[in-house]
């Protein structure tokens, strides 16, 4: 079977993709092809939501195992088909491609048949807009490119941290319960 899939963003109007999909794919395939169009970086965290009719999350599917201790337990991408979660029309997912802020692509189910794809699947059918940039952990990790470190300390207090303080000051009498 083969599904045709509609991915929009909620942050470009202009922007969508058409990626054709066989049953037998699996989430990672979905994954990575979405990723190489994008021009997205494949290695940070993403997952998979199966989703009702009102987007509400209902079951993930992980790009990698997290340990969570939950009684859904996630699947990985790699784990599982396509065809698995999908079967109706209009079947409905968000793809969470910027973990840490939540930000999504919503997908949805827009054409199945029972012909087989004369190319490989899946692969992107149509695609019009830039899509929205994927934000980088660069700046989360690194804190040469805080703005906040660009500067003396004391010639901006409102950017003083408890690291930029003497650690002999924190001795003079202060309480450690504050």
């Amino acid at each position: 079977m083969i599904f045709l899939f509609r991915i929009i963003s909620d942050e470009n109007p202009e922007f969508f993709r058409d990626l054709v999909a066989a049953d037998s794919d699996t989430f990672l395939d979905f994954h990575n092809i979405l990723q190489r169009e994008l021009g997205y970086d494949p290695s940070q965290l993403a997952s998979f939501f199966i989703t009702n009719h009102q987007w509400e999350k209902e079951h993930e599917i992980t790009l990698i195992d997290m340990m969570q201790e939950t009684d859904n337990v996630p699947f990985t991408m790699g784990q599982v088909s396509l065809g698995k979660y999908i079967q109706e029309l209009n079947q409905r997912m968000l793809y969470i491609f910027d973990f840490f802020s939540e930000r999504a692509f919503f997908i949805e189910m827009i054409e199945k048949s029972d012909e087989i794809s004369a190319r490989e699947t899946p692969f992107i059918g149509h695609s019009k807009g830039d899509p929205p940039p994927q934000l980088g952990l660069d700046p989360i990790m690194d804190e040469d490119s805080d703005p906040l470190y660009d500067t003396d300390p004391l010639e901006n207090p409102d950017n003083l941290r408890i690291d930029d303080m003497d650690s002999d000051m924190l001795d003079a009498g202060m309480t450690e319960d504050f």
